[in-house]
C-alpha cells in the first residue's frame, strides 16, 4: 500500500479544520434599544458578508437580522481571531448602550452553532415559540447570500438542511397550530389595555405580514374601524379593502393620528417615524382623548419619549412577553418533540461532515467515469455515423446510466466508510484500496493533530 500512495497527486482537506460559529444578540439577551442599532438592511447585510468573507480566514457567511436577533454565522479555519473579527464588526454598529451590548453578544461554536441555527429555523428560539415567519426569513437570508457568493459547500448543505428540518417541525408536530403570532399578542394586551376596544378606531401603519395579521386581529377583537396607510399606497388600499377599512397615501399619516384611538406601526425605517416633534402638535389638538401606540418595527417606528405624554402609552415588542408566556404552554410540549428531531439532525451533519474525507475521490471517481462513458460515445458515433439524432440521444442516456450505475456502491461505500469507520487507519486502509482498485491519483490524507506553532500564534494573536 506504501508503494502506491506515491501515485496520489492531490490532497484531501481536513475535515476537522474549519469551524462553524454564530454572534449576535436576540430577544432574551438584548433589549430592543442594542438590538435596533444592530440591525442590518439589505445593502448592509451584503457589504458586511462580503467583507467579512475577504478575510482569509472565514470561508462562509450569512446574516440573518430580524425584528428579534442580528446573528451573523461563519464558517472559518481560525475561530479565535473569526470570533474577534466578527463580534468588532458587530458591536461597531451599536453606538448607544454599548456595555449593554457587549454584554448581552453571544457565540455560539460547532454542535452548540448548529443546534442553534436548528433551533432558529424550527421557530423554539423565537418570542413566540413555534411561529413559522423566522422559518422564511432564515431562508431568504440564505438565498441573498448564497446568490451574492457568501456561501460555499458548508452553508450551501447546512442551511438547506435547516431549512427543511424546520418544515418538518410545522408539518409533523402540532407546534405551529393555532400559533401566538407577535401581532396577535399585540391585539390581546390591546384588549387587555383597552376594555372598549370594539369601540376604538385603529390606525394601521404598514402592509406587511405583521400589519395584515394585526388588522385580522382587530378585525376578529371587533374594532370598530380600520384605517390604513403605507408607502407603497395600493399596498395600502388592498390590505383596507381586505378588511372593510379605508386607505390614506401614507403622507398623511400625521393628520390621521387626531381621528384614532390606537396606532399600530411596523415598517422597515431607520430612524423613527413617529418623532416627538413631529406628534407634539396633533397630541395637544387631541386634548385628553387617550391614544395608544403598538411599535412592531424593529428598529422601532415610534420615539419611546412620546409614551411620557400625559393620555399617551407607547408599547414595543419587549412589552409583549407576558402576553406571549401565557400561551405558550402547550407548545412547549410539542417542542420537545423537536429537540429529538434537532438531535437527529446534528447527528445527520456530523456524519455529512465526515464524508467531506472522501469528496475529492468521489469527485474524481466521477470525473474518471463520465470521461470514459465520453469516450464511449464518440467511439460508437465514429463507428456507425449514420446515427440520427435520436439515436444519439439514446446512446448517449444509456451509456449515462450504465456509468452513473457503476460507480453508485463503490461512493456509497466510500461514503460509509468515512462516516462510520471509527479506527482510522482501518478508514485509510480501505479508502487507500478503494483508490487502487480504481486507479485514482487523490491522496487520501487525516491530519489529526493541529500544528503546535501555528496554534501558538493563534492564542498569541488574540491575547489568549
Amino acid at each position: 500500500m506504501a508503494a502506491h500512495s506515491s501515485k496520489y497527486k492531490k490532497v484531501m482537506e481536513r475535515r476537522d479544520t474549519l469551524t462553524v460559529l454564530v454572534i449576535g444578540f436576540n430577544h432574551e439577551s438584548a433589549p430592543v434599544a442594542v438590538r435596533e442599532q444592530a440591525h442590518f438592511d439589505e445593502f448592509e447585510k451584503r457589504e458586511i458578508e462580503l467583507k467579512l468573507i475577504s478575510y482569509p480566514i472565514i470561508q462562509e457567511c450569512v446574516v440573518l437580522s430580524t425584528c428579534n436577533r442580528t446573528e451573523i454565522y461563519a464558517v472559518a479555519d481560525n475561530v479565535y481571531l473569526a470570533e474577534r473579527i466578527i463580534k468588532e464588526k458587530l458591536l461597531k454598529k451599536v453606538t448607544k448602550y454599548h456595555y449593554k451590548a457587549e454584554n448581552a453578544v453571544y457565540v455560539k461554536v460547532n454542535d452548540e452553532a448548529v443546534v442553534h441555527l436548528f433551533t432558529v429555523a424550527c421557530g423554539l428560539d423565537s418570542l413566540v415559540i413555534g411561529e413559522t415567519q423566522i422559518l422564511g426569513q432564515v431562508k431568504q437570508a440564505f438565498f441573498d447570500s448564497r446568490d451574492s457568493g457568501s456561501t460555499g459547500k458548508w452553508f450551501n448543505h447546512l442551511f438547506q438542511q435547516a431549512i427543511t428540518l424546520g418544515k418538518r417541525a410545522h408539518t409533523e408536530t402540532a407546534v405551529g397550530r393555532q400559533a401566538v403570532s407577535i401581532s396577535y399578542a399585540a391585539v390581546q394586551m390591546l384588549k387587555e389595555k383597552i376594555p372598549q376596544l370594539k369601540h376604538k378606531k385603529a390606525l394601521i401603519i404598514g402592509a406587511g405580514t405583521m400589519s395584515k395579521l394585526a388588522a385580522q386581529h382587530l378585525k376578529e377583537a371587533g374594532c370598530h374601524e380600520l384605517i390604513f396607510t403605507n408607502r407603497t399606497f395600493h399596498k395600502a388600499k388592498e390590505l383596507a379593502a381586505s378588511c372593510n377599512g379605508n386607505a390614506y397615501p401614507f403622507g398623511e399619516y400625521v393628520q390621521l393620528l387626531e381621528q384614532v384611538d390606537v396606532v399600530i406601526c411596523s415598517i422597515d425605517k431607520d430612524g423613527y417615524l413617529l418623532s416627538a416633534t413631529d406628534l407634539r402638535p396633533v397630541i395637544e389638538s387631541r386634548k385628553e382623548r387617550p391614544l395608544t401606540f403598538v411599535d412592531l418595527g424593529v428598529p422601532r417606528n415610534i420615539d419611546p419619549n412620546i409614551g411620557e405624554w400625559e393620555h399617551v402609552e407607547v408599547y414595543d415588542v419587549d412589552h409583549l412577553h407576558s402576553v406571549i408566556d401565557a400561551n405558550q404552554q402547550e407548545r412547549l410540549k410539542e417542542a420537545n418533540k423537536i429537540k429529538h428531531m434537532i438531535k437527529k439532525e446534528l447527528a445527520a451533519f456530523h456524519d455529512w461532515k465526515k464524508t467531506l474525507a472522501v469528496t475529492p475521490l468521489i469527485e474524481e471517481l466521477q470525473e474518471k467515469s463520465s470521461d470514459l462513458q465520453a469516450e464511449a460515445v464518440k467511439h460508437i458515433q465514429n463507428k456507425l455515423p449514420n446515427l440520427s439524432e435520436k439515436e444519439k440521444q439514446v446512446i448517449l442516456k444509456y451509456t449515462q446510466m450504465i456509468s452513473s450505475q457503476l460507480i453508485r456502491q463503490p461512493i456509497l461505500m466510500m461514503k460509509e466508510i468515512a462516516s462510520q469507520e471509527d479506527n482510522a487507519e482501518k478508514r485509510m486502509e480501505y479508502l487507500e484500496l478503494i483508490s487502487r482498485i480504481f486507479e485514482l491519483e487523490t491522496k487520501v490524507r487525516e491530519d489529526l493533530d493541529t500544528d503546535p506553532i501555528l496554534l501558538h500564534q493563534l492564542l498569541t494573536g488574540t491575547g489568549s
